[in-house]
This record gives structure tokens, C-alpha cells and sequence, in this order.
């Protein structure tokens, strides 16, 4: 009933604030703090859903503050998760990170596995915007277990799809090609609509990338009439852009000019200026191939000009932010003004009364006082304990991302980013001693039938177990790092080529002699390494390629092998 009376009055609020000068939100201050908090959520929310990023963090901040205060920690952990969302949207990848981390947090001690799975998938999606792909795979691989243990279909769908997103920014087609279709045949029992069109879209894509035309036509039309079922103007625009792409692409340029300049009304009908730059680009192309150079030309002129009223947009949207949080807090601070003012002149009102009444007044306003300040004092005690315990996990969460930009998340050795820095390190060490090390790269045979034979967590266990068997074969000083894939590089310091081969060596026999248990299978296992030195003669980067040619090398020979780059 409570819960029903304060939304009552919200609406009674929104209702009469058409005549009211005074903002809606300093007339919610009386609610209780529960109903005040989650009509801040839902503003913000709202903002969101209009792009208005700014005025959407300032109202979920303020509930989440307040949420805090409450120690409400599931409703924190909402608050987070798309606090993170919205700097994601802006780009603001530190900070969306932080957030997202805060709420994972939150929801594995809630053993929320719902909201541990979201936080999950948006942790995955943050990385792949910053080109982060094996550490993405890594959170959506860990979302996408938890959706099966809990039979979350939805969840599943979604997380399998952002898979197939990460294999296609990656140009690996086929695994995009197999994971968006998995994803689709769930949306097709979820009888999610809008779902099975993206997913339809997506598809004709990775058939594109793999040169199959035909099928990805074919994908394209469906998720085309799809979208017109739906109305969805942006999906059908994107649907004939991709059918005029395609045929370009197939040198019709008949065909390509009717789809991109269908793409483009509906493009120019729901406002999408990206589609339009693109629509306008290519047809610009295309009109100059048929020898209509007006045409060419207008449709190069119109597609400046949107790019440049494109940028212009969005920078006076920023822009226009801005100001409105400046004039927000500006309004903010007059207010505070108006009642300090006005609370001095009450006060000098009261002056005029009766000696003995003021005396009166005085005594209880000192007892009010006492337990005020007293009251006042538990509160910035409680206060202080709060934001020390959110500073210590801000700090806990700052330091998760540092590592997290420096190791692989799935087994755990250092990334392709940490092992520059490292090696970057030897190369500053060998100018004061001039020790040259040796560079080792290896790559697990055979490794993709693994994955098509067992599955491709049968792959994740044999890659976390060659990390295992390397780190505990090579001396303290020597660093193993995961390049990519199946590619593993190892860094040896003061060593030179032969010393080199013998470790390599060393590493490939006891890989081949480890039986990798999985399920009820024995993984046999072997791995080709190459091997190169820095001596100064070339340079870094000469010396990781050196490593991996002479790999790609052995590769071609019999795998299960070690060549050192002086053979190639």
C-alpha cells in the first residue's frame, strides 16, 4: 500500500508540474527515501533511453546514493550496471569498466546469478570496444556457462550472439557464422521477433565475409521482410543496405543502386545518418561507374554534408550537456542561497517577541540543538564509514582493471599488451649488459579439431593446462605470455639461440608426454615452437617475426617440432 501511495503522489507531481515553476525533483524530496530513490532510477532510465547521457548519470548517481546510504545492494548493483552502460555509450571505457566491475562485485555476493551474468556480458562488451577480444571471450565464455547452469535461455542467446559479435570484428567468419545461428535458434523458441531478424542480419554478414553471396541474400531478405512486419525502419534500412553492398560486390550495379537508394528513403525517414553516409557514398561510386557524373556528384556533396552536420550534431549536443549542468547547478546553488536567507530573516522576526518566550525558545532550541548535532554526528560517523568502505572497493576495483589489462583472463599468463612492456623492459636491460634473450613462439597443432571434435571448452582446458605445464617447466626468470589464440611467446632473459632450443625443446617434449584429461577423453596434445634471439642486430619486432616464421615453418614440416630462425 505504501509502495502505491508514493507512486500515487508521483504522479500527482508530474501531473501539476506543467503550471509549477518549482523542478519535479526538489517536490519528491518529501517521499520516503525507497520511492524517492527509485523515481531518480526511473528518470535516469529515461534520460538513457532519449541519449540524454548527462541528465541520466546525474539521476542514477543520486540513486545510487541514496541506495547507498540504505545499504540496499541489490538495487546498488542495478544502479551500476547501468551507470556503466552509459559511459560505455560514451566511450568513457575506464569508468564504464570501474562500474561494471562494482556491480559484479555486488551481485556474486548476492549470488544473484541473473545479475552476475549481465554484469558478465557488459564487462565482455566494454573490452571488445577496446579491441580487448580474448579477454572479452573470456567474460562472455563465463556468462555463457552460468546461462546453462541456470537454463537462462534468453541470457544464452544473447551471450552467444555477443560471441559471434567478437569472431566477426575478428574477421573469423565461420566461428561468427556458428555462434550467431546457435543464438537464433534460441530467439526462435523465445519467438523473440526483432531477435531473430538481427540475428537473420548478422548471418547474411558472415556469409558475406566468407565470399557465399547467395547465402547471404538469401539471410539479408529474410531478416528484410522481417523488419517490415516489425515496422522497424532502421532494421529494414540496414537490411537493404547490406542486399546493395552485396550486390556491388557482385559488380550489379543495377541491383545495388535499388537496394542502397531503398536503404537510403527509409535511412532519410527515420533519421539515421550513418546508414545515409554510407547509402550516399557508395552510390556516389556507383553513379560514376555508369557515367552519371551530376548524380556522382550530388550524392558526394549530400554525403559531406551529412558527415559534416553529423559531427556539427553531436558536438552541439555535448556542448548543449554542458551548459544545462551548468545552469542545473547554478539554479542549484541560488536556491541553497534563498534559504539561508530566508532562514535568517525568520530568525530575526522571532528577535521581536517576548524575553521570556525566547528564553524558552532558546532553552528547547539548545536540547533540539544537542540531539541534532548529536544525531548529525552519528550520521557523518556512519557517513564516513560509507565512503570509506566504497573508496577501499573503488580501489579494489582500479586495481582488478590493472590486471585485468595486463593478463590473459582465461589462463590466467600475461597478455599480448603485457609481454610488449616486458620485453620492451629486456631490450633496456640488454643496452646496459648487452645479454642478448631469446623469444620463443609456440602454437598448440592441430588445435581447431580439437574445438570442432570436443567442443570448445575441451579447447579452453587444453590451453589453461599448456599454460601450466609451460610455467612450471622454465626457470623463474622467463615469462610466458599468451600472444593470441592458440599462440603462446615466451620471453628467456640472458639467453642466447641454443640455450633457447634446449628450453624449447624441453617444453615441447613434456607437452607432448602430458596426458590432458577432459570428460571421459585422453587430449593428446603436441605444439610447434620457433625460436629467434635479440642481439641487436634487428630489432624487437624483427625478432618476434623471426620466432614465428621459423614456427610457421615447422608447421609446414611435420608440427611437433622445434626451428630455430637461423633455418628459415
Amino acid at each position: 500500500m505504501k509502495k502505491i501511495i508514493g507512486l500515487l503522489i508521483i504522479s500527482i507531481i508530474l501531473s501539476a508540474n506543467v503550471h509549477a515553476e518549482k523542478p519535479i525533483d526538489e517536490k519528491v524530496n518529501f517521499l520516503p527515501e525507497g520511492d524517492r530513490a527509485e523515481y531518480l532510477f526511473d528518470r535516469g532510465l529515461g534520460y538513457y533511453n532519449l541519449n540524454q547521457y548527462s541528465n541520466a548519470l546525474e539521476f542514477l548517481k543520486q540513486a545510487s546514493n541514496i541506495y547507498t546510504n540504505k545499504d540496499d545492494k541489490p538495487n546498488m548493483a542495478r544502479c551500476y550496471n547501468n551507470i556503466g552502460n552509459i559511459y560505455n555509450k560514451l566511450s568513457i571505457f575506464n569508468k564504464a569498466m570501474k562500474y561494471h566491475l562494482l556491480s559484479l562485485e555486488l551481485e556474486e555476493e548476492l549470488n544473484e546469478k541473473e545479475g552476475i551474468i549481465s554484469s558478465l556480458n557488459n564487462i565482455g562488451n566494454v573490452l571488445r570496444n577496446i579491441d580487448e577480444f580474448d579477454q572479452a571471450l573470456g567474460y562472455y565464455q563465463k556468462a555463457l556457462n552460468l546461462s546453462y547452469e541456470i537454463q537462462d535461455n534468453k541470457s544464452i542467446a544473447i551471450t552467444l550472439n555477443n560471441i559471434g559479435n567478437i569472431y566477426l570484428s575478428q574477421e573469423n567468419y565461420e566461428n561468427a557464422l556458428n555462434f550467431y545461428n546457435r543464438s537464433l535458434i534460441l530467439k526462435k523458441e523465445l519467438k523473440d521477433d526483432f531477435g531473430i531478424a538481427t540475428s537473420y542480419n548478422n548471418i547474411g554478414i558472415s556469409y558475406q565475409g566468407l565470399g557465399s553471396t547467395t547465402k547471404a541474400l538469401e539471410n539479408y531478405s529474410i531478416s528484410l521482410d522481417m523488419m517490415k512486419k516489425l515496422n522497424n525502419g532502421d532494421g529494414i534500412a540496414s537490411s537493404y543496405f547490406h542486399i546493395g553492398i552485396t550486390y556491388y560486390e557482385k559488380n550489379n550495379v543495377n541491383k545495388a543502386s535499388y537496394n542502397l537508394e531503398k536503404a537510403l528513403a527509409y535511412a532519410q525517414n527515420y533519421d539515421n545518418r550513418q546508414i545515409m553516409i554510407s547509402c550516399y557514398k557508395i552510390l556516389a561510386e556507383i553513379y560514376s561507374k555508369q557515367r552519371n557524373y551530376l548524380k556522382a556528384y550530388l550524392a558526394m556533396k549530400l554525403y559531406a554534408q551529412i558527415k559534416d552536420d553529423l559531427v556539427s550534431v553531436q558536438t552541439q549536443k555535448a556542448v548543449t550537456e554542458l551548459q544545462i549542468r551548468y545552469e542545473t547547478e547554478k539554479k542549484e546553488k541560488e536556491i541553497e542561497l534563498l534559504k539561508t536567507n530566508a532562514s535568517i530573516t525568520d530568525y530575526q522576526s522571532k528577535e521581536n517577541e517576548m524575553f521570556m518566550i525566547i528564553l524558552v525558545i532558546i532553552l528547547i532550541a539548545v536540547a533540539v540543538l544537542g540531539f541534532f548535532f548529536y544525531f548529525q554526528f552519528r550520521q557523518k560517523a556512519h557517513s564516513n564509514k560509507t565512503i570509506e568502505e566504497q573508496n577501499t572497493k573503488l580501489t579494489e576495483a582500479y586495481n582488478k582493471m590493472e590486471v585485468l589489462a595486463k593478463t590473459d583472463i582465461l589462463t590466467g599468463l600475461s597478455n599480448r599488451r603485457d609481454m610488449y612492456q616486458k620485453i620492451k623492459h629486456e631490450t633496456d636491460r640488454f643496452e646496459r649488459n648487452e645479454k642478448p634473450f631469446a623469444i620463443l613462439m609456440g602454437d598448440i597443432d592441430n588445435f581447431k579439431k580439437i574445438n570442432d571434435t570436443y567442443g570448445h571448452d575441451a579447447g579452453d582446458h587444453v590451453l589453461t593446462s599448456i599454460a601450466s605445464v609451460m610455467i612450471s617447466t622454465v626457470r623463474k626468470q622467463d615469462i610466458v605470455g599468451r600472444w593470441g589464440g592458440e599462440e603462446f611467446l615466451l620471453l628467456l632473459p640472458e639467453t642466447n639461440l641454443d640455450g633457447g632450443k634446449k628450453i624449447a625443446e624441453k617444453l615441447r617434449v613434456k607437452i607432448k608426454n602430458e596426458s590432458m584429461h577432459y570428460k571421459n577423453h585422453v587430449l593428446n596434445v603436441t605444439i610447434t615452437i620457433g625460436v629467434s634471439v635479440y642481439n641487436r642486430i634487428h630489432d624487437v619486432n624483427e625478432s618476434i617475426k623471426k620466432a614465428d616464421k621459423a614456427m610457421y615453418l615447422g608447421k609446414i614440416r611435420n608440427k611437433n617440432c622445434v626451428v630455430i630462425s637461423d633455418k628459415v
